[in-house]
């Protein structure tokens, strides 16, 4: 997908500004079948904006159909980053 695709298509996604944002960084890091695991923490750094926002954006996109969320957990069953599947 071109640049101007992504811009459009992010466009047209019903959140916030700082949702767009994120659904569009999330499309820059996506692997060939569209699926990224990363910590919320890490992209809280990133973007300048606390965990709970990119919490709360993330639910957003997920309640809005733009994406899954996978948990993940280590082999001692901790919590490991989500996976995420942009739709």
């Amino acid at each position: 997908m071109n640049k101007i695709a992504k811009y459009k298509l992010c466009g047209e996604v019903t959140t916030s500004i700082s949702g767009k944002l994120l659904y569009l960084i999330l499309m820059d890091i996506t692997d060939e079948n569209n699926t990224v695991s990363i910590p919320q923490r890490r992209i809280s750094e990133v973007l300048d904006i606390s965990k709970g926002t990119v919490s709360r954006n993330l639910r957003k996109l997920r309640d809005g159909g733009y994406i899954n969320i996978i948990p993940q957990y280590h082999g001692d069953g901790g919590r490991a980053a989500n996976k995420y599947i942009l739709k």
